[in-house]
């Protein structure tokens, strides 16, 4: 993309995803991966190399080290006890394969909008076809997708800037989960907590009952847990809670407001 093209890019308003979908590709996802996770992280993880303390609720890597982001994600499957799961955005399949793994008894699913990704997942893990498939968060909902007791994302939706699509993929996520939606995003990128808020008393969500929390993972990466009943973990009620304690970046602090703006939420009479 040249100079030109990049700068044009960056200033387009309702279209400034964090990347143009239709040009990240494999490559681009496999390059991102490597340097970003795997230079001081295992990504993959056999039989044996992760453990799940029900005592204590943690999980243990047994070697290398595994990213806090991950360790959180298969202590809430262990917490939870889903008997089913699945990942929005799950790119190259590596947390579909180890949740599966760590978690023989539960049936793990994941989804990405990117054919590519998918391929990319099935050359790391051949185990996971007929697993994986293509979603798209941001479209209307489709019920070919596949239900799950727990749907997750991880940096996933801090990424997606479009017009109103962040709430159209929040709603989504919550309309397919059965009992938990776990967000493990970067919590400035998007207003996560007022923007939730919004939707549920708009009636834009599927449950009835919502509840909001913080839930914190033994390697120090949080996220937000929605649930439909209620957990012995801290409330979440606002965003200034979810950010504690995290460095500012003005930047993505703008942009979320200005996201969160777009949003016209319920049926208000005129």
């Amino acid at each position: 993309m040249s100079l030109f093209r990049q700068l044009f890019y960056k200033q387009r308003k309702f279209y400034d995803d964090d990347f143009d979908w239709d040009n990240y590709t494999a490559d681009s996802y496999h390059r991102r991966l490597k340097e970003d996770v795997e230079t001081e992280f295992r990504a993959i993880s056999n039989k044996g190399q992760l453990s799940f303390d029900a005592e204590t609720g943690h999980v243990t890597s047994h070697g290398e080290g595994i990213h806090p982001n991950h360790q959180l994600i298969f202590e809430a499957i262990g917490q939870l006890r889903p008997e089913t799961v699945h990942e929005v955005g799950c790119g190259g399949g590596d947390h579909v394969a180890n949740a599966s793994t760590l978690f023989p008894d539960v049936h793990v699913t994941g989804g990405d909008r990117g054919q590519t990704q998918l391929e990319l997942a099935l050359q790391r893990h051949p185990q996971l076809k007929g697993r994986i498939g293509i979603q798209d968060i941001t479209m209307p909902f489709s019920t070919a997708w596949p239900k799950a007791d727990m749907v997750y994302s991880q940096a996933v939706i801090m990424h997606i800037h479009t017009a109103v699509s962040h709430f159209v993929g929040l709603a989504n996520m919550v309309r397919q989960a059965n009992d938990f939606v776990l967000l493990v995003e970067n919590n400035q990128c998007h207003n996560f907590v007022r923007d939730i808020e919004a939707l549920f008393a708009g009636g834009h969500l599927a449950w009835d009952t919502l509840q909001i929390y913080r839930m914190d993972g033994s390697g120090g990466a949080r996220g937000i847990l929605l649930a439909r009943e209620a957990q012995d973990l801290p409330r979440l009620t606002s965003d200034v809670e979810i950010c504690e304690g995290v460095k500012p970046s003005m930047r993505r602090l703008k942009r979320a407001a200005e996201d969160s703006a777009r949003g016209l939420f319920g049926f208000d009479l005129a």
